[in-house]
């Protein structure tokens, strides 16, 4: 949800509203996708559930990734996103895709959750190949930070994120009507 909120609320924030459908849809998508991406060195990630044969595949692939490595890195964030522009890129204009707005909120998306994974009790292995896990707020207070799964992030921040969400589509409504609708 952070990375669907702050992709989106990039496109609402920072764009003029015109009638894009295609661009407004991808967003959502690559949003989504942006978000999850870096999680996909694990079976249980929730990209895996969203591909076509993903769980099966995503079984294979564990096998060969260890979770929080080389995606959650620098490294795996600027190589991933290069392969993401040169995708757009490859896309054919007549599908009136905006690729250079696509690939700041995938790069947006994916950063968000190298963020919030990094205000996590783990923290994330930022300067990969270097294995040390680099977190925030860094210790001596490192005690303040997130335990995944547990009470706080499902009781504060997740509705937290949901009501900004809701907040950015009830307040851009009418942008976003203009974008999606002639």
């Amino acid at each position: 949800m952070i990375g669907m909120t702050s992709g989106l609320g990039y496109l609402l924030l920072s764009q003029d509203a015109f009638y894009q459908p295609a661009t407004f849809a991808s967003v959502i998508v690559i949003s989504y996708l942006g978000s999850l991406l870096p999680d996909i060195d694990t079976s249980t990630g929730d990209i895996w559930h969203s591909l076509p044969f993903g769980h099966s595949v995503g079984k294979v692939a564990s096998n060969f990734l260890e979770h929080r490595n080389l995606t959650h890195s620098l490294l795996g964030f600027g190589l991933i996103s290069w392969g993401v522009l040169a995708l757009l890129h490859a896309m054919p204009t007549y599908w009136g895709l905006d690729a250079n707005t696509l690939w700041i909120i995938f790069i947006i998306s994916y950063g968000s959750h190298l963020l919030a994974d990094m205000i996590t009790v783990e923290g994330v292995p930022l300067l990969f190949p270097y294995g040390r896990m680099i977190g925030i707020p860094p210790k001596p207070f490192h005690g303040i930070r997130i335990v995944t799964g547990k009470w706080f992030e499902n009781l504060v921040i997740f509705p937290i994120v949901n009501l900004a969400l809701i907040g950015l589509i009830v307040s851009k409504w009418a942008e976003i009507k203009m974008m999606i609708i002639k």
